[in-house]
């Protein structure tokens, strides 16, 4: 009975040595890969522009009902204008009147309205035109405090996917530069991680952490990189 006791523990030991052994030896087997970072980018145009304009009217310390009646009479004017420019506007936004104080060495000597308008058109060119010399308002006795212009592209998401799948693309082509000197072979995608878009008028330097959309030029500059792991075989 001790004998065949003393026979299955020693064949449970081998075994358990054994199990132990394979596990050690995968352990120290591991898996050879070699991680790169992508880049892509690419050069697009814009076809929607948001040009903003603010209507203003100063008025006196018990003047704040006539300065309402100005103002609606600009904000008249300035529909009329647009109309009459037989440029068309997918969304024409009108923001209520804002009314603050205005102040002198002695204290407030009145009050200043302001009121602001967008408006969004697929016409970069002829809205450029006007923003950038605004004379068919200005003969309509209208002048803006601030006038601006910001462009964007409707196919945004389309062009961020197609640039990720180009910088995942290129990170494989930079691993496959990197082992082209030995005898190993790049194999699965093993992770990879999409970098922030960096967004910038052409030729621009400007980067940043977070990201960056440039709004002002109608042209842009897309790019991302792509941190990618391929295993090696």
């Amino acid at each position: 009975m001790k004998n065949s006791t003393a026979v299955i523990l020693g064949l449970f030991m081998v075994l358990a040595f054994g199990v132990f052994g394979w596990y050690f030896k995968q352990s120290r087997q591991q898996q050879q890969t070699v991680k790169v970072v992508g880049y892509a980018t690419h050069e697009f145009e814009s076809n929607l522009v948001k040009w903003s304009v603010t209507l203003s009217q100063r008025v006196s310390m018990s003047g704040t009902e006539e300065g309402y009646r100005l103002m609606a009479k600009k904000l008249g004017s300035f529909k009329e204008v647009w109309e009459s420019t037989g440029i068309s506007a997918d969304e024409f936004k009108v923001f209520p009147i804002t009314v603050n104080g205005e102040y002198g060495n002695g204290g407030q000597v009145g009050y200043n309205l302001t009121q602001r308008i967008y408006l969004l058109s697929n016409d970069l060119e002829k809205i450029e035109q006007i923003a950038v010399n605004p004379a068919v308002f200005v003969n309509a006795g209208l002048a803006f405090d601030n006038s601006q212009m910001e462009f964007f592209s409707t196919d945004l998401e389309d062009i961020k996917k197609d640039l990720l799948g180009a910088a995942t693309q290129n990170a494989r082509e930079r691993a496959e530069l990197i082992v082209s000197t030995t005898d190993l072979q790049v194999d699965k995608l093993l992770s990879a991680r999409s970098g922030v878009f960096q967004i910038t008028e052409p030729y621009s330097t400007e980067v940043a952490g977070y990201g960056v959309h440039n709004t002002s030029s109608p042209i842009k500059n897309i790019k991302v990189t792509v941190s990618a792991e391929f295993s090696l075989k």
